[in-house]
Order: C-alpha cells, then sequence, then structure tokens
C-alpha cells in the first residue's frame, strides 16, 4: 500500500475526527477546496465539519493509478490526487453505485 497517498487519507479523516477544519482543508486538492468554500458561501474550515463526512477509520485498501489513488476506508471511501506537494483529497463521503461513478459529498 503506497504510504503517502494512504498517509494522506488517514490524516484527513484525522483532523475531521478532532474537529480540526483547517488542518483538513489544507489536504484537500485546490478544486475542491473551491469547491467546499463557495457551496457553503464561507470558509472551508467551517464549511468541511458541516459536510457529514462520515469516520473514516483504518485505511483497509489503497488502488494507486499513477497520479489518482481510490482509498477504502473502515468506514467510508476518498479519492487522492498527487500534486507537487504531496496527496489531496479530491473526493470523500463517497459511496459506490456499482457500473456508475461513485456518488462522493465532497468533490472538486
Amino acid at each position: 500500500m503506497p504510504a503517502a497517498a494512504s498517509g494522506a487519507a488517514g490524516r484527513f479523516y484525522q483532523a475531521l475526527e478532532v474537529h480540526d477544519g483547517a488542518a483538513a482543508c489544507a489536504l484537500l486538492a485546490p478544486q475542491t477546496l473551491q469547491e467546499v468554500a463557495e457551496s457553503a458561501q464561507g470558509e472551508c474550515e467551517t464549511a468541511i465539519l458541516d459536510e457529514g463526512i462520515p469516520a473514516g477509520g483504518e485505511v483497509i485498501a489503497l488502488r494507486q493509478y499513477g497520479t489518482q489513488a481510490q482509498a477504502r476506508m473502515s468506514d467510508d471511501t476518498a479519492f487522492l490526487a498527487e500534486f507537487d506537494d504531496g496527496w489531496r483529497v479530491v473526493a470523500a463521503a463517497c459511496v459506490s453505485q456499482g457500473q456508475r461513478p461513485y456518488q462522493c459529498k465532497v468533490k472538486g
């Protein structure tokens, strides 16, 4: 399991668990950060905590496809992308829709 992508996912959910919106937002991809702030018409740091993202739990599986990754947590699924400064969360609170794309509460 690629440690960098797995670590970023774990840190994101850990930040949410302790209600540290600033730390969670720092782990979002730029377009996701912008979308969270715009949809709430406010700051990401507050809005991300109001998104109803389930507790992630532990990373149980990680699939990496080049600079993209899917992190399956014990209680959620997130998608990440690798940027120059590391891995960032592109989408979270994602639910499988079978053969259709995942439905995600938070996305950019």
